[in-house]
Order: C-alpha cells, then structure tokens, then sequence
C-alpha cells in the first residue's frame, strides 16, 4: 500500500448523514440521562426507579450506538475521497486518539469521583481525589475510558480496515462495486445483511460479555467492527441509499414486528436454544433500525441548514463532555426533593446548558480544539463554507 495514493474527492456532502450523526449524538444526553432513572447498572443512579423508562431506554439502546458506527464507516469514504492513506492515518491519530487520551486523564476524572462518592468514598475535592484515579484500571481500579470507549474503537477500526479501505478505492475494485450496486436495487436484499449480524449474536454474545475494554470484547470488536465495515462498503453505492428510501415504510413494519418480538416476546421462546432465538431477533432489529433511518433520513433531512452547520462541528465535543457534565450535575440533583420527571428534565436540560458553555470556550482556543477532535478554526470555516447540490447524491459506485 503506497502512503502517497489518492483517492476521488466524493461528489457532494451527504446532509443526511450530518442530521443522524447529530441526533445520534443528541441522543446520547437524553438516554445516559434516562440510565440513572431506569434502573440499570450506571455510574450514578436514582434510589427510586422509572419503569416507564424501560421501553424507550431498550429501543434505543438496540441501534443507537451501531448507526453511530455505520455513519462512521461512511465518514471513512468522505475523509479517503481528499487524502493519501498515510495522511488519513495521521488525521484519525491526531483527531481520535489525541481527545482519548486527554478524556481519559481530565474529562472522565470527575465522573469516576462522583461515582466514588455517591458509592459512600470519602475525598475532600476533586483534586484530592486525582492522584487515586490512576490506582489500576477499571472495574477495580478508578482509571478507564468510560463513555469513550466509542473513541477506543473507532480508531482502530480505522487503522486496521486501511488496506482493505485503499483495495476498494482502486479501479480494479470498480465492477464489484457496481455489480453490488445494481444487486442492492433488488426489493428486500438490503436486509441481507442482517445475517453477519445475527451470526456475531449468535456464536460470540453468549461467550464475551460487555466489557468494552477492547482486549477482550470480541462480540462488540466484531459487531461494531461489521457495522464500520458497512459503512464504508455501502455508503457510497447510490443503490443502497435508495433501496432503504424506497421501502423504508416496509422497513418500518418490519422493525416495529423485530422490537415488538424483543420486548414483548414469551420468555419461554427465548430460553429455546440458550436464547439463541432472542439474540437472533436482536440482530435483525438492529439492522433494520439503521436501514429505517438511513430510508427516512435520505427523504426528509438531505438539506443544509446553518444550525446543522454549526451542529455538526459542536456534536464531538458535546459526546466528549456530555457525561462529565451530567454525572456530576446529576449527584447533586439526585439529592433533591423532587419527582424523577422533574430531576430528569433537570438533568437533561442541565447537561446541555453545560456541554453548550464549554463549547462555546473550547470552539475559541486552538489548543483546546485540537484536544477535543476539531479541525483548526480556518480549516473548519472553509468547511462550513463548502456549496453543495440541494440534493446530492451519495458517492457513486464507478458506474
């Protein structure tokens, strides 16, 4: 693989893709808001739970991190079309790892003190507490990555599909890509992909818990790493975009049957094979959730907006704070003598209004841009600047 192959700059941004990745993100506050109500392991928690919470959290919870990595395998396509390989690597090292690290041993520290805190430790300060997060790693020690092990993945899902990233940018890639192309217009082959999903369910789920610690997390590397992968392979084909918008009502049908089979299932079908039933059923919902938004987006959201120009740069560091911000709000609302509705709009409320201010400090200062994944200032107004098509079509296939 040559450093210094180039790659053909896509035809125009995708405004969709834009839109879901921000109400992707924006998501984000509302459901780790809704962790500390519902009930379910979090770093902090309500002493009363919100049952009502549960149906919403679980429908989120099955395709809301998996669109993340399917938009961000199409990124992969966008960021390919104007760098060399070589320069595609040391971009994602600077604008992934670099905000890692610094989350890591600043953003995250907070939370893991509040949630020592909360769990009875006794610090006089956030300071005092600083030097004992580096006593081991998490879930024994304090110092981990928390939410953003997202970060911890998508890096080196990134380094590590390069060569096969720069095999289907060259020209002999080119007819695959149409005949794929031209096979996804085909009515119901999109949910063929589906089935890697469920097999990934079915053979790693039961055998690698959810750790997220990248070392020993098989089931998520492979499941979020097939996700990257399609993005990539599938988002710059024209044909899948308008397979899913064409039959996104059929896709809805289909994903309201899968979540309703998931949630509401008999529990004596879902003990049938070790589970294997309900672990399939969740490799399809998954799926067809993200063809759903990948359908509706394309129709409805492919247009620019000045607020999703300013949006889609804010959207990082929001992901990046969002948690600090909400676990260190959200101890000291927990303690009030309120209903959890009120807490939880103050809360959510609250952790926008932070994220929101801190933003606003970190969008000014070079250094801080860079720490928390930002291009440089002029470089990202030139972005912001960029015309393009009302309606572009996505990257074509070479054909």
């Amino acid at each position: 693989m040559s450093p210094t192959t180039a790659f053909p700059a896509p035809a125009a941004r995708r405004y969709d893709l834009d839109w879901l990745r921000v109400l992707a993100f924006g998501l984000l506050i509302l459901y780790h808001t809704g962790l500390v109500f519902v009930g379910w392991e979090f770093h902090i928690t309500s002493k009363t739970s919100s049952p009502a919470l549960k149906l919403p959290m679980e429908f989120l919870n099955q395709w809301r991190m998996p669109l993340l990595f399917v938009i961000s395998g199409v990124g992969v396509t966008f960021a390919l079309g104007r760098r060399t390989a070589g320069q595609f690597a040391a971009e994602r090292v600077q604008r992934l790892l670099l905000p890692l690290i610094f989350g890591m041993c600043v953003v995250v520290v907070p939370q893991v003190y509040y949630q020592r805190l909360s769990e009875g430790a006794h610090y006089t300060s956030l300071l005092d507490f600083y030097p004992h997060y580096f006593n081991g790693t998490a879930p024994k020690g304090n110092f981990t990555w928390n939410h953003l092990w997202f970060i911890a993945y998508l890096l080196p899902f990134s380094l590590l599909g390069l060569p096969l990233f720069v095999q289907l940018r060259k020209p002999g890639a080119q007819p695959f890509l149409a005949g794929l192309n031209r096979w996804l217009g085909r009515n119901g082959t999109v949910l063929l992909f589906a089935l890697p999903l469920v097999l990934i369910q079915l053979t790693l789920r039961p055998y690698w818990p959810d750790t997220r610690n990248l070392v020993s997390d098989w089931f998520n590397f492979a499941f979020y790493l097939t996700l990257f992968l399609y993005g990539f392979l599938l988002g710059p084909l024209a044909g899948f975009w308008q397979a899913a918008e064409r039959q996104r009502y059929l896709l809805l049908a289909l994903g309201l049957a899968a979540f309703s089979f998931y949630y509401w299932g008999d529990d004596y079908y879902y003990a049938l094979l070790g589970g294997a039933i309900k672990r399939a059923v969740q490799g399809v919902n998954c799926w067809c959730w993200i063809l759903v938004c990948a359908g509706f987006g394309r129709r409805y959201l492919n247009r620019n907006s000045s607020l999703l120009q300013r949006a889609n740069e804010a959207v990082f560091p929001f992901y990046i704070l969002h948690q600090t911000v909400l676990i260190a709000l959200g101890y000291y609302v927990l303690q009030w003598p309120a209903t959890n509705a009120a807490k939880f709009v103050v809360i959510a409320l609250g952790t926008f209004g932070g994220c929101l201010l801190l933003y606003l400090i970190i969008e000014r200062f070079a250094v801080l841009r860079i720490l928390f994944g930002l291009k440089p200032k002029s470089r990202a107004a030139a972005a912001l600047a960029r015309p393009a098509p009302a309606r572009p079509e996505p990257v074509g296939a070479g054909c």
